[in-house]
């Protein structure tokens, strides 16, 4: 696996005394440097090593294998200097010359010859290393190629593996000697390159979290930004032109050698086309100095990350905060092209839509009108949440509203057409109907949050709301509408989708309607107090039978579970009960399956169809459940008690 393979995020790399004792690729060769000889005597030959500072793409003579020491670390160096020649920018001169002077030519092509190149220059290197004729600076050079071709060598299986190898690069980049710093600043290169191009080619919701791991190159945890933490802890994710300004910090060092300006040379066009590829591919930075409205911690969902689309004033930008982000005046036919362009990019249908809370119904009708022209399926409404700890600043939370069309017909779309909550906004405040009553008018915050308590109890299956807008609402009252609706670590309901095509209710409602809705609402909300409770009936066994229990214990523990359930259901009577009254549920079992549900009459006369919508919603409810150690057939009763 090359140095730059990006891998799955795990939990990130413990700190660098833990990682260092974890370099157990390096403990053959480590084994061996300890070996060396701990006196030196004075060189046969003595001066400095003739370093070779030829170019690795243009041809030099290279000291044959049998030189004196001060020439063998000469080649070992020339050596690794073609070595990342031929690897990093694909020259057949500097991998013929490498192969020559290693006396033959690879058994294996691509990774395999280069880890049987790099095998045979750590065993020169160890070999050397033994020599007692060499001096200080000759030794420091050979200290570090051992560790590098060590860690190249190394086995990576995972984050935690990559960063010991990244941090054995970049202790010889930054404290080794100069002529095994340069080749470790390639392998740091080389790793974040690979980190960036997977980002680039990894799905959009995982790119930062791959992107990521270029920062290895400096830091020696990424706990910060992987670990499994809430959002609000995490640290702020770095903008992409700082992951890429990683990229161009080694190249930056390497240039300033003379000797490696003819390979960097070589890889500025493919790192041109990475650079454009990375920079549209990552989502855009999330600016602190949006206008948005800030709302308590918890509040919003987690930010997917989507592509930006910014309006204040007239203005509206699309891929805001990207290098190729398109801006106009709002209604402008060409943003309608650009948000589709960048819709086809990420390949998720949703948008992050930054706006101020204070924009007016003009401009919240206007941009929602171009979202639903490029057919937009998801609209992230952008809101400010305070990070962790306090102080720190803001994260970017967003409350989702999806997007229905009359002509979609895919899944989703057919369970939302069966959403039986629905909500319809004006300027005067929103308006609740449910299985397609409407209720009155609820104009303060206090209203709306008690008029949805009741829901809850009326309809405590319903996961999902409908939402018409009117022409009048400002943009502050959609979110106050999301918050209420889906936002909040409990919150209500799991959907809102927006359907535009859906008629508005009537502007005058008779009263008579609005009763008949009302007392509606208030009989199943009875239904479903607090104290609704659910327990099962089990059949005394026969006379002169043994007084064995009907089901095994760990059945019977389930099938009290999955009563619990059953009073959800209760709702769906819509007839007010007596005092005490319950409803029984007989259960039938075949070979543990569940084979029939058949819920009895109780006193109250309740009418046909609520019995058998009570008996649709008992069959939801049992969905998929079976007995597991119960296997002959077997029945008994459910009995569900309002109080």
């Amino acid at each position: 696996m090359r140095p730059g393979a990006a891998t799955s995020s795990t939990r990130s790399a413990a700190p660098a005394l833990r990682r260092a004792a974890r370099l157990g690729a390096l403990g053959l060769c480590l084994a061996l440097f300890a070996c060396r000889p701990q006196s030196t005597t004075a060189p046969s030959d003595t001066g400095p090593v003739a370093w070779i500072d030829a170019d690795p793409l243009k041809p030099a003579e290279i000291p044959a294998a049998g030189a004196s020491s001060r020439a063998a670390v000469a080649r070992l160096d020339r050596l690794l200097d073609l070595l990342d020649a031929a690897r990093f920018t694909g020259d057949e001169g500097a991998r013929e010359a490498l192969w020559t002077a290693l006396g033959g030519a690879a058994m294996g092509r691509g990774p395999e010859a280069t880890r049987e190149a790099e095998t045979r220059l750590l065993t020169e290197a160890l070999a050397l290393d033994l020599k007692p004729d060499l001096d200080d600076d000759a030794r420091g050079f050979l200290a570090g190629a051992i560790t590098l071709l060590s860690a190249d060598l190394g086995l990576v299986a995972g984050s935690e593996d990559l960063s010991v190898r990244v941090a054995a690069y970049r202790n010889i980049a930054e404290d080794g000697h100069p002529r095994a710093a340069d080749n470790a600043r390639w392998r740091l290169y080389d790793h974040v390159r690979g980190c960036l191009a997977g980002a680039a080619a990894a799905v959009p919701d995982r790119r930062l979290e791959v992107a990521v791991h270029g920062l290895y190159v400096r830091e020696d945890s990424l706990a910060a930004w992987l670990d499994d933490r809430a959002v609000h802890a995490q640290a702020p994710w770095p903008p992409p032109t700082e992951l890429w300004g990683l990229l161009g910090a080694e190249r930056d060092a390497l240039a300033a050698l003379p000797r490696w300006r003819g390979a960097l040379a070589r890889r500025d066009r493919d790192d041109a086309v990475l650079q454009d590829t990375f920079l549209a591919a990552l989502p855009a930075a999330r600016d602190p100095a949006w206008d948005l409205q800030r709302v308590p911690a918890g509040t919003g969902r987690k930010d997917t990350l989507a592509p930006v689309v910014g309006i204040s004033g007239e203005d509206v930008t699309v891929d805001l905060g990207r290098p190729g982000a398109r801006r106009s005046t709002r209604g402008a036919p060409e943003l309608v092209r650009a948000v589709e362009a960048a819709l086809a990019r990420d390949g998720r249908g949703a948008v992050l839509l930054v706006a101020p809370p204070l924009l007016p119904s003009p401009a919240l009708n206007s941009i929602f009108r171009t979202l639903l022209d490029a057919r937009v399926a998801r609209i992230e409404s952008a809101v400010r949440e305070p990070r962790l700890p306090e102080g720190t600043g803001d994260i970017v939370a967003a409350l989702p509203l999806e997007v229905v069309r009359p002509s979609d017909h895919g899944p989703a779309a057919q369970v939302l057409s069966r959403a039986r909550v629905r909500v319809h906004l004006s300027g005067r405040g929103p308006r609740l109907a449910v299985d397609g009553g409407w209720l009155d008018l609820l104009p303060g915050p206090s209203d709306l949050d008690a008029q949805l308590a009741r829901l809850d109890r009326a309809y405590p299956r319903e996961r999902m709301v409908t939402l018409t807008l009117g022409d009048d609402v400002l943009y502050q009252q959609l979110q106050d509408l999301l918050r209420a609706l889906v936002g909040g670590p409990q919150r209500r309901f799991d959907v809102v989708a927006w359907t535009p095509a859906a008629a508005p209710p009537p502007a005058d409602l008779p009263e008579k309607s609005l009763a008949e809705a009302r007392r509606r609402l208030d009989v199943r909300a009875n239904l479903f107090p607090r104290t609704a409770s659910a327990g099962l009936v089990l059949p005394a066994p026969p006379p002169g039978a043994p007084a064995e229990p009907l089901l095994p214990e760990g059945d019977q523990k389930r099938a009290e579970a999955l009563a619990l359930g059953f009073v959800r259901c209760l709702p769906e009577l819509e007839t007010p009960l007596r005092a005490g009254e319950a409803v029984d549920v007989e259960l039938r079992f075949e070979e543990g399956r569940l084979a029939g549900v058949e819920p009895k009459p109780p006193r109250t006369r309740v009418p046909a169809p609520r019995l058998a919508a009570f008996k649709t919603c008992v069959e939801d409810e049992a969905r998929g459940f079976r007995l597991r150690e119960q296997q002959a057939s077997v029945r008994f009763t459910v009995r569900v008690r309002p109080s």
